[in-house]
């Protein structure tokens, strides 16, 4: 996977875990996990990116527009890079790794029809 689809998959893995807006501990394993086995390929320390990538999740998570923003804006480079299937699966396991909600069903859906039209 290129460093430009681990960075937005990262993203949007911050960004689905507030579907539900309860941050859970299985969430958290899973971000890690994917993290962890994506890699990282960058000069910028993995740290401080996934500290600014988190605040910006959480900045786009609070309102719908800004959600379809940077939603749309990340899934374009997932296509971009040909890593949908990839990405649907991480996203999918973020999504469930709590129990799904009907919320959350629904953002999978958006995603599923955005990669796979």
């Amino acid at each position: 996977m290129k460093q430009q689809s681990r960075e937005v998959l990262i993203e949007l893995l911050f960004l689905v875990v507030y579907q539900d807006h309860h941050l859970s501990e299985e969430e958290d394993d899973l971000i890690n996990h994917a993290v962890n086995i994506l890699g990282w390929e960058s000069a910028e320390p993995r740290d401080l990116w996934i500290s600014k990538a988190f605040a910006a999740a959480r900045e786009a998570s609070t309102c719908e527009s800004q959600t379809n923003l940077f939603l749309e804006s990340r899934l374009a480079v997932i296509e971009q890079n040909g890593e949908q299937a990839a990405a649907l699966t991480w996203l999918s396991r973020a999504l469930g790794s709590d129990g799904i909600t009907p919320a959350e069903t629904n953002f999978l859906h958006r995603i599923e029809a955005r990669l796979f039209p």
